[in-house]
């Protein structure tokens, strides 16, 4: 009975995810690509053009386009492999479809619909991607092109496919200027979906090297509530034996941790670097 309750609460979990992250990837096209004629890369891209010179229904110009990719995939990798790309494509479609009731941004600016659009698509394509769904298109098709051009990364890939949908588009359209907004609007898009992905999970590793490390470990562990973990280092010029601290903290903990780490030994040698992902005890849970 737990079982059961725990694997229900799991699957309406992922339809909110799904249901928030589709809606969201909706509303950057209705209320700031679409308005605004801002052209990206991928099916998105695509099905701008499309709905640029015929008028009809993005979201299902959308669903169009990855057609034939999913189709291709599944002939290739099977259900398995596409069925979260399947639902991802499916529900961004109807979002971007159903959402057209949204007031359009009202922006004088064209860079300003490529930005914010691509922000607001990138936040919704992270939530989507963080949870395994991928919305197709030039993720799609680089992940197909990779079995036979081998040479090339997936993200070189990607990125050949996203620039020849742009300079098409603008050939096409003959909007040329527009190609300097689709790029920013490209990199907004990449950066918002890394942060989405990746910017709660990012934290900082400090490697700590002092005299008085009993006491700054204790001081991060008490005050600073991280743990702790000291590491047995030998210093190369000395030989001698040095107690090496490592601790893992959260961003905004920054700040307090260096104050407090000069306020106890300003000789102290401190290494920075940003820990990509953590998982476990006080910060995201291992799935």
């Amino acid at each position: 009975m737990i079982k059961k309750l725990k694997n229900n609460k799991e699957f309406l979990t992922e339809i909110m995810y799904v249901i928030i992250g589709s809606l969201i990837f909706g509303a950057g096209i209705a209320m700031f690509l679409t308005p605004g004629g801002v052209v990206l890369g991928g099916a998105t891209g695509v099905a701008t053009t499309l709905h640029i010179l015929t008028d009809l229904p993005i979201g299902t110009l959308l669903f169009l386009v990855n057609c034939p990719l999913i189709l291709l995939g599944l002939k290739i990798y099977g259900f398995k492999f596409l069925s979260k790309t399947i639902v991802a494509v499916i529900t961004t479609s109807v979002a971007s479809d159903i959402l057209v009731f949204l007031p359009e941004a009202k922006l004088s600016d064209p860079l300003l619909y490529a930005v914010l659009g691509s922000l607001v698509l990138g936040a919704g394509g992270g939530i989507l991607l963080a949870r395994g769904y991928n919305t197709g298109g030039s993720d799609l098709a680089a992940i197909m092109l990779k079995k036979k051009l081998k040479k090339f990364s997936t993200g070189n890939l990607i990125f050949i496919i996203d620039l020849f949908i742009i300079t098409g588009s603008a050939i096409i359209t003959k909007n040329y200027s527009g190609i300097f907004y689709s790029l920013v609007g490209t990199y907004a898009y990449s950066f918002a979906l890394d942060y989405v992905i990746d910017g709660s999970k990012t934290a900082k590793m400090t490697l700590i090297i002092s005299d008085k490390h009993e006491e700054i470990a204790d001081a991060l562990a008490n005050e600073v509530k991280r743990g702790v973990t000291i590491l047995k280092g030998l210093g190369w010029y000395s030989h001698k034996d040095k107690e090496v601290i490592l601790c893992v903290v959260k961003r905004d903990q920054l700040f307090g941790v260096k104050t407090l780490v000069n306020s106890i030994d300003p000789d102290a040698f401190m290494i920075l670097t940003d820990a990509r992902e953590v998982l476990g005890s006080g910060f995201n849970a291992i799935e």
